[in-house]
């Protein structure tokens, strides 16, 4: 399994390339978790599923998170 990226590693694509990964929206990183093709970004991948729990945290109370709250 390839190793997931840190909340400050620039997000690979997209409308949120370059954008720190702690603050990529939580809405969005549920999204990419439920598209096949996802698996083409392993380290995405890997980031979501490492961050899962705290993602949903931020799903249910966005806000009560801010700054580097993921790992």
């Amino acid at each position: 399994m390839a190793s997931s990226l840190k909340d400050t590693d620039p997000f690979p694509f997209g409308q949120w390339k370059g954008t720190p990964m702690q603050d990529v929206p939580a809405e969005y990183l549920d999204w990419l978790s439920d598209q096949d093709w996802i698996s083409k970004w392993p380290r995405v991948r890997a980031y979501i599923d490492h961050n899962r729990a705290v993602i949903d945290k931020e799903l249910e109370d966005p806000d009560s998170f801010g700054g580097s709250h993921r790992d």
